[in-house]
């Protein structure tokens, strides 16, 4: 896409919503092998320890709720038109930079959203072998029913056309801190759910 065809309302959509956030996907969670059973030392050795499955289920809840943070306070943000929101319990760059860029854009052209999206996100993979901790998130994200609007006149800039229902991917790390962040988030638009 170029810029001469890109319209305001477009270009919020393309920006905002690279993070951006949301119902149900079929088929999000990765399935492991399955393993067969062997009485010999070297095949129960390499079978994954409860320990590390408590780990990653933990892993993978705590992931789950700082992304479903982020859409919560996000939307709020672009419902608000709060360009200045603290998003960063939840959010870090380099996707912290695109949602506070998109906000910033968004007040400049005297937009806000309305409404909700939907979003149930699914952890897809968790990997908690290496340091820091991370997590891939697949999302359906559904704005049939969040709307970006004029905020004086109300009414919808919408790009007519627009996908409005379509798979977000993100990616959450374990910080220093103890705070599962939402570091990149890719809406795929061309991937509807």
């Amino acid at each position: 896409m170029t810029s001469k065809a890109v319209k305001p309302a477009a270009r919020w959509l393309a920006v905002g919503l690279t993070g951006a956030l949301f119902a149900g996907v079929a088929g999000c969670a990765d399935e492991k092998p399955g393993v067969t059973p062997s009485t010999s030392a070297s095949a129960a050795s390499a079978s994954p320890s409860p320990t590390v499955d408590a780990e990653e289920a933990e892993a993978g809840a705590a992931a789950l709720t700082a992304y479903r943070n982020y859409v919560r306070s996000y939307v709020a943000a672009s419902n608000e038109g709060d360009y200045n929101a603290d998003l960063d319990r939840f959010v870090a760059d380099p996707a912290l930079l695109t949602v506070r860029q998109d906000l910033l854009i968004k007040f400049q052209q005297g937009l806000i959203t309305t409404g909700q999206p939907t979003s149930t996100p699914a952890v897809r993979r968790v990997d908690t072998l290496q340091r820091p901790f991370t997590a891939e998130i697949e999302d359906c994200f559904d704005t049939s029913r969040w709307d970006v609007v004029s905020k004086k006149t109300k009414k919808s800039v919408r790009t007519e056309g627009q996908a409005t229902r379509y798979v977000v991917i993100a990616k959450a790390e374990l910080f220093d801190d103890g705070q599962w962040r939402i570091r990149e988030v890719n809406a795929q638009r061309e991937r509807p759910c």
